[in-house]
């Protein structure tokens, strides 16, 4: 088992190393696959574009490039998330905070593509 406060890693290669909590690092989990930030990102990412899609359905389809863009940010999300977890191992810390900001820029973005798309067609 690796000893995380002194940075030794005596685990042998094939063995998994297990993160331990502490106060600093509170949103760490133990053994969390790699990937899981990536999968986080995209699920929240698909969950924002149901709100573009609602918004849409009430304004006539106006927003509907940001809808697009949403989907498409959150499905590439999941993808590298499938793809991390075969190409590597081990355990990542996943701070929701950072994937709430990648998030709200991520919305930020489709926001911006939907009024370029909007005043393009105008």
């Amino acid at each position: 088992m690796p000893d995380w406060e002194t940075g030794s890693d005596p685990h042998t290669p094939g063995e998994t190393p297990r993160l331990h909590p502490t106060a600093e690092n509170y949103d760490m989990e133990i053994d969390r696959p790699i990937g899981t930030r990536s999968f986080t990102y995209g699920a929240k990412t698909l969950a924002a574009s149901l709100v573009a899609l609602v918004l849409s359905a009430a304004n006539h389809g106006d927003t509907m490039p940001a809808f697009w863009t949403l989907v498409s940010a959150g499905l590439l999300g999941i993808m590298f998330s499938f793809i991390e977890r075969r190409t590597t191992l081990g355990a990542e810390t996943v701070n929701q905070r950072r994937v709430n900001v990648d998030v709200l820029l991520t919305a930020l973005l489709a926001a911006t593509i939907n009024l370029i798309v909007y005043v393009a067609q105008r």
